[in-house]
């Protein structure tokens, strides 16, 4: 009874399949290694997203408090009084155009709310006027000016620019948007539109052109996620002063 030799793979057989195989375990590499730079730029995105929702969302309550009048009780304790809107010596609202970004102050009386932009309760100054501005670290700040040994505290992170417009109310019962240096009066100012760019802490892949920032600029492309987002944000207690 013969049987057959058995016979392994020749060296060829063996160098074509270690070649398959490498080929197979690379693609796999290469697969994973983009669903992870794919899954940070969405993180860094929606981590974007996030920290730029918290800190409208701060401006816009701060905006609707701004200029608010409180409701006392008249000497006699029977009637209702409304004090006046805000304290003429630190107005409600304050702006100021930077060479780069802009600021802005944001003021309202201490016993219509006592809370700040960062939470603080516990200031006892008449006023709280919050004040709000970007850092070197591109985080945008704010404090209470009013509130004793107040330091500026980050609302969020990857702020690049902050530019703010005024919508002033004129005379001939018109109202027009200018920059804090063009408003006249900021008593006649009806809204602000607040213009922020903000920018990922990730790079991504497919940013590899250049964008527009908050006046028309063009941004170089820098492989990181931008986002320029406006909000206009209606002042409630500034209703009345259209001529």
């Amino acid at each position: 009874m013969s049987t057959v030799p058995a016979r392994g793979h020749t060296l060829p057989e063996l160098l074509v399949g270690l070649a398959v195989g490498l080929s197979v375990v690379l693609a796999a590499v290469a697969c994973y290694q983009l669903s992870r730079q794919s899954w940070a730029a969405f993180d860094a995105v929606d981590t974007l997203h996030h920290n730029a929702r918290a800190a409208l969302r701060n401006l816009r309550v701060q905006a609707q408090r701004a200029g608010g009048a409180q409701v006392s009780t008249a000497a006699d304790g029977l009637r209702a009084q409304r004090t006046a809107a805000h304290d003429t010596s630190q107005p409600d609202l304050q702006g100021t155009e930077g060479t780069r970004t802009d600021s802005m102050s944001l003021g309202h009386w201490h016993s219509l709310s006592a809370e700040d932009c960062q939470g603080n309760r516990s200031g006892s100054d008449a006023l709280v006027l919050n004040h709000y501005q970007l850092n070197t670290k591109k985080e945008l700040t704010c404090k209470d000016l009013r509130l004793s040994g107040s330091t500026y505290q980050a609302l969020a992170e990857g702020v690049e620019d902050l530019q703010v417009r005024y919508a002033q109310a004129n005379a001939n019962q018109t109202v027009q948007w200018k920059t804090a240096a063009q408003v006249s009066d900021m008593r006649l100012v009806l809204a602000i539109e607040v213009c922020t760019r903000w920018v990922s802490n990730q790079p991504n892949a497919t940013r590899n052109t250049p964008s527009v920032g908050c006046q028309g600029e063009t941004v170089a492309a820098d492989g990181l996620s931008r986002r320029v987002l406006r909000r206009t944000f209606t002042l409630r207690n500034h209703v009345g002063v259209l001529p």
